[in-house]
Parts: C-alpha cells; structure tokens; sequence
C-alpha cells in the first residue's frame, strides 16, 4: 500500500460516547454559521476606522503569536466563508497571515507527523497518523483542508464589493507585522509580538527527516506547488 493510499484509509476516531462531541460540534458550527457573526476565536479588542478588528489564524503562519498579540481568546482555523455572513464580513476590519506554500507545507508535515506530540489529526486518527510520510500528509490536507489547505480560504470572501482580507501579512516579514498594524491604524504600540512554537525545521536536512531523495523531494515540491497554485498566484510567491 501506498502512503497516498494509507492516508485516504484513515479511519476517523468518534469522539466522545456514539460520537457525541462531534455532534455537539457540528450543531455549534451550523449555528454560528448561521448566526454569521465572528467567534470569540476572531474577535479582537482592536477597531479600524470604527470596525472591529478580527482575525482569521491560516495554520503554520504565525498566527498563535499574532493571536496573542490582538488579544483573541481562544484558538480556531475556521474559514471566514464557513462562520461570517457577509454583512459581518464587510463591516469587519479582518486580518490573515500567509506563507509560502512549500515551507508552510514542511512546517506543517514536521509538527503534525515529525514531532512527538498529541495534535488534532493524531486525535482524529489515532496513533498510525503518525506513520503517514509527506505524499500521504498532501492527500490529507487534500480531504480535509481545515488543517492546512490553500490560504485562500483564509483570505477571501466569495464577495465581489471585498474578496480579500483587509490586511494581509507575511509569515516573511513577521519582523516588521507590528509597524504594518500600526501603519493600519491599529492602536497596537504599547505591545510587544512574541514568537510562539518557534522551529528549528529551516536548519534540518530535509532528504534525511523526510527520508526522502533528492529526486522524490523534487517530486513533493512539485505536488504541492501544483495543489497551492492559488496560493503563489495570489499572494506573489514565485513558483
């Protein structure tokens, strides 16, 4: 069996008795759809020009820290097209972080499936997620988006009069986040970004921690570049 064959074989774990927690969650999340406006895992305590600041955390973008930083009380990757009306969306000053594609996916492979610790997938799919190498880890994110699919369904609204968050930052130039808020309006001066979970990956040897050669790492660069073709189109990420 393939790893993209052993990852679209994962066999999701209920939670809770009969799988009650998932339900519980799936009547939350079609009730704040419904109720269309944004989460206390959006809300800042920052406005814009009178608008209310939210924020939408992209995965493996910086965004603990910047979740930190605009003061949100808890955590979620939910889409903005998933949660907020667009009414609530257009009155809203919103704000995403991106990343380039390949180095987000890495980032992403090695804390999810590399590191040794508990996450939602490992929750989800028990303990054999972690077996998954990085061609199987695409074919999740494939099916479940959620956890690290195209960051376009972070920063875009299917709205014509605002298609895109008001403010777009790059995981890049973290250094420089705070004075691109400032220069936003945000009356963020007397804080201080810290840099959450921050990783050693960029100094590791890809081949050997991927167990992958040079001509399959080559071939992985190339699927997900092709899967997150919006992302380098949008953002202005050379392919």
């Amino acid at each position: 069996m393939t790893q993209q064959e052993m990852a679209l074989k994962l066999v999701r774990r209920p939670k809770g008795p009969f799988g009650l927690v998932d339900h519980v969650h799936a009547l939350q999340g079609a009730l704040a759809k419904r109720w269309g406006r944004p989460t206390n895992a959006m809300r800042t305590d920052l406005t814009c020009d009178g608008k209310p600041v939210i924020f939408l955390h992209n995965p493996k973008t910086g965004g603990k820290s910047l979740r930190q930083f605009l003061h949100v009380k808890r955590d979620s990757h939910a889409f903005a097209s998933e949660r907020l009306s667009s009414r609530q969306w257009q009155v809203s000053f919103s704000i995403v972080a991106v990343r380039e594609p390949f180095e987000r996916f890495l980032s992403n492979y090695y804390d999810r499936v590399l590191k040794q610790n508990d996450n939602a997938l490992v929750r989800l799919f028990g303990p054999e997620f972690k077996r998954i190498d990085a061609f199987g880890f695409l074919e999740v994110l494939k099916e479940m988006p959620v956890f690290g699919g195209p960051q376009v369904l972070w920063t875009d609204y299917p709205l014509a009069v605002k298609p895109r968050a008001d403010l777009v930052l790059r995981y890049e130039n973290i250094a420089d986040w705070k004075d691109q808020l400032l220069a936003s309006g945000l009356a963020v001066a007397d804080r201080n970004l810290p840099h959450i979970n921050r990783s050693k990956r960029s100094e590791s040897n890809h081949l050997e921690a991927l167990r992958l050669s040079q001509s399959e790492f080559e071939r992985l660069e190339a699927a997900v570049k092709d899967h997150f073709h919006r992302d380098y189109d949008a953002f202005g990420y050379p392919l």
